[in-house]
């Protein structure tokens, strides 16, 4: 499925840095018309860029290498590839592209990565099932990186070999970003100091002595 990509200046009251297309979530959001912000969009360069993307104001800018192509699939897999996953993106594009547009992304790879992560996601989030074989033997795979996101227990799809650690299920599932201000906050255990620091005092209630 081929993408009407027209060449914008401003997307979602953002300017598009000069000769840069829209890429992944934010050319799908246009060209599909979806209804929800891109927090931190990307564009390709027409130029190379240095160490393959820059941070410019508020979009990642890419090496035009990184150009993925013209279709929903070079987009989707682009998205799920390089940017911050986007659940509520990802639903509402799910549900204005045919069903059989994901299937042939799965077909075409069905051991790949972002093909069983699409497929998975697809399902939880729509409801519906691909008609697709299940994902043939290959080693399972984490639906969020580990190093990117704060995650839940893992729970192993059988059907599509991928470990689901999202924090929620299909319905309602928060996104947290693995950042430097919030790994740095966690490594604080500020739960553990405050039950020692709990366990150490003692009062009394009613007249009568306690301790935690």
């Amino acid at each position: 499925m081929k993408l009407g990509l027209a060449l914008s200046t401003v997307f979602q009251e953002k300017t598009v840095p000069d000769g840069n297309r829209l890429a992944g979530w934010a050319a799908l959001v246009q060209a599909l018309a979806i209804r929800g912000p891109v927090r931190r969009p990307s564009c390709i360069s027409e130029q190379h860029v240095r160490s393959s993307h820059r941070e410019e104001g508020a979009w990642t800018v890419f090496d035009k290498r990184y150009w993925p192509g013209d279709t929903f699939a070079d987009h989707l897999i682009f998205a799920l590839r390089h940017e911050d996953i986007d659940l509520l993106i990802l639903k509402r594009v799910f549900e204005a592209v045919p069903q059989a547009e994901v299937e042939a992304i799965v077909r075409a790879a069905p051991t790949g990565i972002p093909a069983r992560r699409a497929w998975y996601l697809y399902e939880i989030l729509t409801g519906r099932t691909l008609d697709v074989d299940n994902a043939p033997s290959a080693a399972a795979i984490d639906l969020l990186d580990p190093d990117a996101y704060f995650l839940g227990s893992p729970r192993l799809s059988k059907r599509h070999r991928v470990r689901d650690n999202l924090l929620g299920s299909g319905r309602f599932c928060p996104i947290i970003r693995r950042t430097k201000a919030l790994t740095e906050f966690r490594a604080l255990d500020l739960a553990a100091k405050a039950r020692e620091t709990v366990g150490r005092t003692g009062g009394t209630v009613d007249g009568e002595q306690w301790t935690a």
